[in-house]
């Protein structure tokens, strides 16, 4: 029986395209790997859609009454971010006493005529017919509380147990009184409940450290009503939202 034997070279050749094709083998499959890879995270990664901010529907609500005062003579001073019209108390009042002067008076009443004007068109017990001039409102927005605040500066006074938180409370009750004196003081919020309320800070929230005259104020902050479209508050936000709308019944 005759063997014929393989020549080296024919073994060599064999041998070297057997790891040829290993090796190709090989970066194809480290080729798909990436492919699929490249693929998996182009999958994953969102289409990142521009999202228009809506505009602070308190900050229009603000910039709308506030504007109405202003254009009417009354000395306002308007801050959107915080939702507060800031009366002078120096207009309204001599320095450390509660009664209005007879100024304060006049720029009250003139406030008060503006104000029945353009709230009703945010009161909910108003909007059933809303006046025909009033500021464009696409949001629906409603106030909810309108709180008359009382500030003082810093010095104390020599009265004995009347101090500046006294004094903060009779000047807001005193601006409530004249604010309240016609149609406003049955403006109702969705609850049924009165919308003006009043309340002191002494002087525990300064405007100016610095400036005593502009610690002497009173404010109207705005409070709004929470819609059902509105957009939903933020995680650990809810309690606070609901501790807030506590403290304005």
């Amino acid at each position: 029986m005759l063997i014929q034997r393989r020549r080296p070279s024919a073994v060599n050749e064999q041998v070297e395209e057997s790891g040829y094709m290993a090796s190709a083998s090989d970066l194809m499959i480290g080729i798909l790997f990436i492919f699929i890879v490249m693929v998996m995270v182009l999958l994953a990664r969102k289409p990142e859609i521009p999202i228009d901010n809506p505009p602070d529907p308190l900050a229009g609500v603000v910039q709308a009454i506030g504007s109405r005062l202003q254009k009417a003579g009354v000395p306002v001073a308007i801050d959107q971010a915080s939702g507060v019209i800031t009366l002078p108390t120096d207009t309204l009042f001599a320095r450390g006493r509660p009664d209005l002067e007879a100024n304060g008076v006049r720029a009250l009443r003139q406030s008060a005529e503006q104000l029945q004007q353009v709230l009703p068109c945010y009161i909910y017990s108003q909007r059933r017919q809303l006046p025909a001039n009033c500021p464009p409102n696409p949001q629906h927005v409603e106030i909810e509380t309108v709180l008359i605040e009382g500030h003082t500066d810093s010095v104390p006074l020599q009265r004995g147990d009347y101090s500046n938180w006294h004094l903060g409370l009779d000047r807001a009750r005193a601006v409530y009184k004249e604010l309240n004196a016609g149609p406003m003081q049955y403006f109702r919020n969705e609850r049924e409940q009165p919308v003006f309320g009043i309340s002191s800070y002494a002087d525990e929230r300064p405007s100016n450290k610095k400036d005593a005259a502009q610690n002497r104020r009173v404010e109207l902050r705005f409070v709004l009503a929470f819609q059902a479209g509105d957009t939903a508050p933020a995680k650990g936000a809810s309690s606070t939202l609901k501790k807030m709308q506590e403290t304005v019944r």
